[in-house]
């Protein structure tokens, strides 16, 4: 058979007024057939409502056209067609048919779509409409699927709008066909659509999911739950990313050849590689086969494009002050380094409206200084330097969720030619964990770290209990207790675990206590909102700066008054603590402006150049003592007396620091003191008396 038969294919959303459209075309276009999926589904199910097996309803789409097709009959497809992959799909199938496609879009308003949904006799779920509709938005449909044309269609419009556009479809045909002929055009490999949507679905894939391809060894769960059928992993890399294709944009796309090749071309002109390049793009060869072309068929245009990925790749949230926007410093930034000649602003606009965001190349978000691909926010060095810092981190504090990430981190760098072995160590941490985690009891919260950060996102309250044999400070017992765990805090020498208690006489009581320390005890089907997590976490925060250290009391009422707005209630749970300094100790003491925080902490100046740096600071006068001249004042809860890391800080002077008030810590010092003088003093006199 040679002479075409037409196939109109309608498009829009459930609700959009398809079947009422596909009726009257039946009526203009004499002899013609309607093929319904609805009608399919009720004839293979009995109720056009279920929606079964799609392969059984498509084979049955197939075969009638092919019959109307053989007899020459004009075909009115009426389905959704929302998604492209589908719309190519079909045409692809029965690509051996003499067929002129047509194509109706039915612009009908979301709003309109689910008001109409509602009167129809079946009823779609409201959300899968919107899904719907916004993917005819997000690629609406257009020639170069493979269309003879594709025109628009109101609802609201009559059929006359239908009869018009077909007595246009000749001059339509010629043309579009007049404009492929121009000899200024350069085609190239993805001149067709099909190649144009598989490489910028496969630029998504490795923007979204950074490490693709190395999947299977490294991320098998991860890769499991992008695959749409639970069928046995791909065992190498094309495969991976073949699969992911299928899965995530249609077997349309998951060519493995196609996708070998599509890959080489991105590395050869620098997609994949970690160093910046201005290299113009190789031109791939275009196809020998007739080509019904796109907005990026042309060279120029597709350069450009593909040149501004790569750019922004390597070049991630460029801004310039001057130009005042994402869109001129990325346009302005290009000219500088000649990917682009004159003003492409316009075009670089379209470009991202077009292709870059429908597609997912970039987020959807506006961009409001500079653009980035993915999680790709920072350059090369940025991103060596940041994994530097966090190798340290891992190395000397141990962070249990650290470790397993810079693994993760260093490996991806190897496969980049980047190795963290061979850095050189600018920077250390010098405190370090005492504690070995290889040790510690198998059912130490400690050694699942994982699972407690999971705890703390998601608001759980946990059974927690003590080690026996444990060090612990003040009267706490073995008895387990239920907390709402807030962060893990490292701190000095170990990782502790901060709390709020969930129940008991201590309820609502917030605290710090050593991982290594802790176990878990029986589950509890208890949790909150993340509101309440961070309010609570927000009051443990403010206690820690107060205290400038991890011991927040045993008082859950002391801590409140602490945090009230009233001043007369924070105040009375206050002590002031004063300190006088002797001049040489006191050098090293003034240097220490943020030891507590400023609102809180009042020192003698050294010099008439230190309180003119910080005079808020170094405010108060001499002490009238000659040998301790040097004062210190800080505002701080009242249960910091009793804190151990705050009298080891003051008992560490020695004798070159005095204790003015208040008078029970001055007490405790002296009581320590003495009992030294006493410990040593016997010892010595026992040495003596042998």
């Amino acid at each position: 058979m040679s002479v075409e038969v037409k196939v109109h294919v309608l498009m829009g959303a459930p609700g959009s007024g398809k079947s009422t459209l596909a009726r009257q075309m039946q009526a203009l276009i004499t002899g013609s057939q309607i093929i319904s999926t609805d009608r399919i589904r009720h004839e293979l199910y009995g109720d056009e409502a279920y929606q079964g097996v799609w392969a059984e309803v498509e084979a049955e789409v197939l075969r009638a056209m092919r019959a109307a097709i053989a007899a020459g009959t004009a075909v009115i497809y009426d389905a959704t067609n929302a998604q492209r992959v589908w719309r190519m799909g079909l045409l692809r199938q029965l690509a051996d048919l003499p067929i002129a496609w047509v194509g109706w879009r039915l612009i009908t308003p979301l709003d309109t779509c689910l008001q109409w949904n509602q009167q129809r006799q079946r009823v779609v779920e409201p959300a899968l409409v919107a899904s719907l509709h916004q993917a005819l938005r997000q690629f609406p449909p257009h020639p170069a699927e493979g269309f003879l044309a594709v025109y628009d269609l109101s609802p609201f419009g009559g059929i006359e709008d239908v009869a018009a556009h077909l007595r246009k479809l000749h001059r339509s045909q010629v043309n579009r066909h007049n404009r492929t002929q121009h000899p200024r055009v350069r085609y190239h490999r993805y001149s067709t659509l099909l190649a144009f949507d598989r490489l910028l679905h496969l630029l998504n894939l490795l923007v979204q999911y950074p490490g693709l391809g190395d999947w299977h060894r490294t991320a098998p769960q991860l890769l499991g739950q992008l695959l749409a059928q639970p069928t046995a992993l791909p065992q190498d890399a094309l495969a991976e990313v073949t699969a992911v294709m299928a899965s995530q944009h249609g077997t349309l796309y998951a060519d493995p050849r196609a996708i070998a090749e599509d890959i080489a071309w991105l590395e050869q002109n620098g997609f994949l590689a970690t160093t910046p390049t201005t290299t113009p793009l190789g031109l791939p060869p275009a196809p020998t086969t007739a080509i019904n072309p796109h907005a990026y068929s042309d060279w120029e245009p597709f350069q450009r494009l593909l040149v501004t990925i790569r750019f922004i790749a390597h070049h991630p949230l460029v801004w310039l002050d001057e130009q005042g926007s994402s869109l001129h410093s990325l346009a302005a930034a290009m000219q500088a380094v000649g990917l682009v000649v004159g003003d492409r602003t316009a075009a670089l606009r379209k470009d991202f409206e077009r292709i870059l965001k429908p597609y997912g190349i970039l987020p959807h978000r506006r961009s409001r200084r500079g653009y980035y691909l993915g999680t790709g926010i920072l350059t090369e060095p940025q991103l060596l330097e940041v994994a530097r810092l966090l190798q340290t981190q891992a190395k000397h504090i141990q962070d249990p969720l650290v470790v397993p990430l810079l693994a993760q981190v260093e490996e991806r760098l190897r496969h980049s030619h980047h190795d963290l072995a061979t850095a050189y160590p600018v920077r250390a941490i010098a405190n370090q964990l005492i504690i070995n985690p290889d040790l510690l009891p198998a059912d130490a919260i400690a050694r699942d770290p994982e699972a407690l950060a999971q705890a703390i996102e998601t608001g759980q309250c946990l059974e927690l209990g003590r080690y026996r044999d444990a060090g612990r400070f003040g009267d706490v017992g073995d008895s387990f207790f239920e907390a709402w765990p807030l962060q893990i805090v490292f701190h000095k020498i170990a990782w502790y675990l901060g709390y709020e208690v969930a129940a008991g006489p201590q309820k609502g009581l917030l605290a710090f206590e050593r991982l290594d320390r802790l176990f878990r005890g029986r589950s509890l089907c208890k949790s909150r909102s993340q509101m309440a997590q961070r309010k609570a976490l927000h009051h443990l925060q403010q206690l820690q700066t107060a205290c400038n250290g991890l011991y927040l009391g045993q008082q859950a009422h002391l801590q409140q008054r602490f945090l009230s707005a009233d001043p007369q209630q924070r105040s009375a749970v206050c002590l002031h603590l004063e300190l006088w300094f002797t001049p040489a100790i006191f050098a090293f003491v003034s240097e220490g402006t943020q030891r507590f925080p400023l609102a809180q902490m009042r020192m003698s100046p050294l010099s008439p150049q230190q309180q003119k740096r910080n005079p808020q600071l170094f405010s108060l006068p001499p002490s009238p003592d000659p040998d301790f001249p040097y004062r210190f004042q800080v505002e701080l809860p009242v249960w910091s007396a009793e804190d151990v890391d705050l009298r080891r800080w003051i008992l560490g002077f020695g004798a070159t620091v005095k204790v003015v008030s208040p008078l029970a810590l001055r007490q405790t010092i002296y009581d320590i003191g003495q009992a030294l003088v006493e410990l040593y003093r016997a010892g010595t006199e026992q040495k003596l008396s042998r």
